[in-house]
């Protein structure tokens, strides 16, 4: 039997740059999808700063006012009655969680003074202020003139305790003089 050796045999060739491609492009999309995947904390607001306060490492409740004074819970809006409810059911299910409020510092003072006391009323001592690490910046009436950026890892929030008012007592006030 005489065999066709006419025709040579080519070697078998694996591409690698369309094989590169692919392995980058399935890399991007699992890159995406994780991103994607991520739990967000908070709505993103510009926290104030705090050189005291420990970082917390238990399991928290995140409750964000933002600017407008609308209240988040975990990035879904709700309202005080919701959040009433949710605060009341999560202290249940996690006996030693703490709720952390995140409000920026442009933030209404009476809107995180009422979410602030609503959690409190709910949750009692387990309430925190998320804060960021570093001493705080002075306001226009400061004695610095530059704003400080600060550093990625300083950007990571601290949720730092609250202080009990009741715990402290004042001294009387100075009577003033007539004029």
């Amino acid at each position: 039997m005489k065999l066709n050796q006419e025709f040579a045999s080519e070697e078998v060739r694996i591409e690698l740059i369309p094989l590169i491609d692919v392995i980058f492009c399935i890399l991007t999309f699992f890159l995406l999808a994780a991103l994607q995947l991520t739990r967000q904390q908070a709505i993103n607001v510009d926290l104030p700063k705090a050189s005291t306060g420990k970082p917390q490492s238990q399991d928290m409740l995140l409750v964000s006012v933002n600017e407008v004074g609308k209240t988040f819970i975990e990035q879904q809006p709700v309202n005080a009655v919701e959040l009433e409810k949710f605060v009341r059911r999560y202290n249940q299910f996690n006996p030693t969680g703490v709720v952390v409020l995140y409000a920026p510092k442009e933030a209404r003072y009476n809107d995180v003074v009422q979410v602030l006391d609503l959690l409190r009323a709910v949750g009692g001592d387990r309430v925190a202020l998320a804060t960021l690490p570093g001493s705080p910046q002075r306001g226009a009436g400061g004695t610095s003139g530059k704003s400080v950026t600060p550093s990625e890892s300083e950007k990571k929030p601290t949720p730092a305790r609250t202080v009990d008012p009741n715990q402290y007592k004042l001294p009387p006030a100075p009577e003033s003089s007539p004029k």
